[in-house]
């Protein structure tokens, strides 16, 4: 070929980096020779390498109508074209570079893995059999076959296509992490801690194989080994926000408050730059903005879900609204305690309802009395993402009620699909969850104050009262004496049922102002089982304020009418911030126990206000740290204030609209009604219903 010798200097050039003298001797040879296909194939290659993406587009074109069967310019293409976002174009030149050439297995696999991006999971499949099929060797082949056959959820097949892949190449990390993954869906958390760890003893600086091993150790219930290991990653990639997010988590449940606050400063940094990956749920968490929060939202909602379709559909023509409930909390869990009731009072003759269960069936009454609240109930339990989008879809849902926002077994992707033509978040999150997944967030005039709308991507919903429901029909046990539970008779209990993650160095800096001066009073907290390390380190923790550890007692946890009963064994619940009890909140109400609360900025941090206003009770709200101190030692040392507060909750507070489950249920029904007249009007705006 003429001036071929010219080109093979250029590419020798182009190989070693160069690109600019590499450039300019392609440019060379095309002056002379403007048909000279290799030499505006690698030009164009030159170009993309530089950015110039549009140009890079224009040249390899230009070779492929010299030479149309040249399979590199058409995979070249496809990179250029995926990199200006032209995914579906990409996806068209790599079939040409696999139809020019069928037996390059790289090309194949490339094809396999960007029709996965644009969820042809069946398409996907083919193209990897394909490779597999050309070069059973190729590992790449076998690891794209492993995600097409995990999209569809047949996970065996995964694991075995996975295996192959590794074991011709057992030094990559991502084919090691892939089938630990597996592994752990297929009940084998032992073969998956012997595949990272034989994973991460070749890959010892491989961050990404490092978080999976500590989510591995979490959730096989080793905490202490699991933060160790989230620590390392974090150490490995100080970008990690996924592994960041869950350091910071797990060290507060295990209440080691050592380098929180230097973590938590890296976090709230992390999000002022965008940084993917950090969950907006721990940020509740900790001290924030809502500003801060409607940031890392969007940012997590992006990483996660992608971009939500922006398509306009009508409602359905039928007499009843439809709406459904979407979830992974319908069994024995904090949200099902709370709604249950709401279910089961939903007006038949005005809305069709049906619940679209993500979450596992853990054969418990709660779960029994669930599939009988609805109509409709759907199980959905390990489908994937855009199934679980499509059944919603074809069901003609008009109004989808997400009860996860971004707590553990949500699903942004499904709501980013939408499903449905209206999206409306409730109950299960307290706060924006960005990202345009939803079009409403569901709260109330203290919760969320209109003058808070520029804190949340959806438009605002206020109901009555409190926005959050209430089951009348939860059983309250009959608990055992002080004695049998470890309380002095004579003492000032002083209690908190949190999460221990709710916890938090300046909220034990208060109780222990409390303790201080209040000699006889104790506090009560909740170990989540005999030998929580949690309890330890909280000893310590107050031990190291001045107060003796001995005045600190931990109950642990069990069934949740048992649980309810212990109430009556304490004087006073000690609220936490910046995140308020919910639902521990009301299940102290509901039991008989006063609750001191400290009104934040944020709606986690505002949910403890909403209750107390909603039951009766707002001289119980302080403004801040020190009027809650001051109202707690107040209250603890006056015994007349405190049976008139308890008689308050055993008659108008239970009566009161925060466990009116029928009033609340008819609330939300009329906002859903008022949603739906906004949407037909093709309008979204804040709703307060009277």
């Amino acid at each position: 070929m003429k001036y071929q010798k010219e080109f093979e200097r250029a590419l020798a050039v182009h190989r070693q980096g160069k690109l600019r003298e590499a450039f300019h001797r392609y440019d060379a040879i095309l002056k002379v020779e403007p048909q000279h296909a290799q030499a505006l194939h690698y030009s164009g290659v030159v170009l993309h390498q530089a950015g110039q993406r549009p140009a890079a587009a224009e040249r390899i074109r230009a070779s492929l109508h010299i030479d149309p069967d040249c399979a590199e310019a058409w995979s070249n293409l496809a990179l250029v074209l995926e990199a200006v976002g032209r995914v579906p174009a990409a996806i068209n030149a790599l079939k040409e570079a696999v139809r020019r050439d069928p037996g390059a297995a790289d090309v194949a696999s490339n094809l396999a893995g960007m029709l996965l991006t644009q969820d042809e999971v069946g398409d996907a499949e083919a193209a990897a059999r394909h490779a597999t099929g050309v070069d059973p060797q190729y590992p790449h082949g076998w690891y794209n076959l492993a995600l097409a056959l995990q999209r569809q959820g047949r996970v065996v097949e995964a694991l075995d296509a996975v295996g192959r892949a590794l074991a011709i190449a057992p030094q990559e990390p991502t084919f090691a992490g892939l089938k630990a993954q597996l592994e752990v869906n297929v009940a084998a958390p032992v073969r998956a801690r012997t595949t990272l760890e034989s994973a991460l003893a070749r890959n010892p600086a491989s961050a990404s194989l490092r978080f999976e091993y500590a989510s591995l150790l979490e959730n096989e219930g080793e905490p202490q080994l699991a933060a160790q290991a989230y620590a390392q990653a974090v150490r490995l990639d100080p970008g990690h926000g996924a592994a960041l997010s869950q350091l910071i988590f797990l060290k507060r449940w295990l209440a080691d408050w050592s380098d929180l606050a230097a973590l938590e400063a890296q976090f709230r940094d992390g999000v002022a730059k965008k940084l993917p990956l950090l969950s907006p749920f721990v940020l509740l968490g900790q001290p924030s903005t809502r500003e801060e929060q409607r940031r890392c939202a969007d940012t997590w909602s992006a990483a996660l879900a992608g971009p939500p379709l922006r398509v306009r559909r009508p409602l359905s023509k039928g007499p009843r609204l439809r709406i459904a409930y979407l979830s992974a909390d319908f069994h024995t869990h904090a949200t099902a305690f709370l709604a249950a009731g709401l279910f089961e009072a939903h007006d038949r003759e005005r809305f069709d309802v049906t619940a679209y269960s993500l979450g596992p069936d853990d054969a418990s009454p709660m779960r029994e009395r669930l599939r009988k609240a609805f109509p409709r109930f759907v199980d959905l339990h390990g489908a994937p993402p855009e199934a679980v989008a499509e059944r919603i879809r074809s069901e003609g849902t008009d109004l989808l009620v997400d009860l996860k926002g971004h707590t553990a077994g949500a699903t942004p992707r499904v709501l980013a699909l939408r499903p449905a033509p209206i999206q409306v978040h409730y109950l299960g999150y307290p706060g924006t969850l960005g990202g345009g997944l939803v079009d409403y967030l569901i709260g109330d005039p203290v919760a969320t104050p209109i003058t808070h709308a520029a804190g949340y991507s959806e438009a605002l919903v206020r109901l009555p009262g409190s926005y959050q429901v209430n089951d009348r029909q939860r059983p309250i046990g009959e608990a055992p004496s002080r004695a049998a539970l470890g309380l002095p008779d004579d003492a000032i209990v002083l209690c908190n049922f949190n999460a221990t993650w709710k916890l938090r160095p300046e909220v034990f800096d208060a109780w222990a102002q409390i303790l201080a001066r209040v000699p006889r009073a104790l506090l009560w907290l909740l170990a989540r089982r005999e030998g929580d390390p949690a309890t330890t380190n909280l000893r310590r923790e107050l031990g190291a304020r001045g107060v003796d550890p001995a005045r600190l007692h931990f109950a642990t946890a069990r069934p949740n009418a048992d649980y309810l009963g212990l109430y009556a064994r304490a004087d006073l619940f000690l609220d936490t911030w910046p995140y308020n009890a919910h639902t521990t909140g009301s299940d102290a109400l509901w039991a008989g126990c006063p609750v001191i609360t400290l009104k934040g900025d944020t709606f986690a941090g505002r949910v403890g206000a909403s209750l107390s206003n909603a039951v009766g009770l707002p001289e119980l709200v302080a403004a801040d740290v020190d009027a809650y101190i001051n109202l707690a030692i107040d209250l603890a040392q006056d015994v007349d204030a405190v049976s008139r507060l308890r008689m308050h909750l055993a008659g108008p507070g239970r009566e009161s609209p925060l466990f009116d489950t029928r009033g609340t249920t008819r609330a939300l029904e009329s906002a859903y009604l008022a949603i739906a007249d906004q949407h037909r009007r093709g309008m979204q705006a804040p709703i307060d219903v009277r």
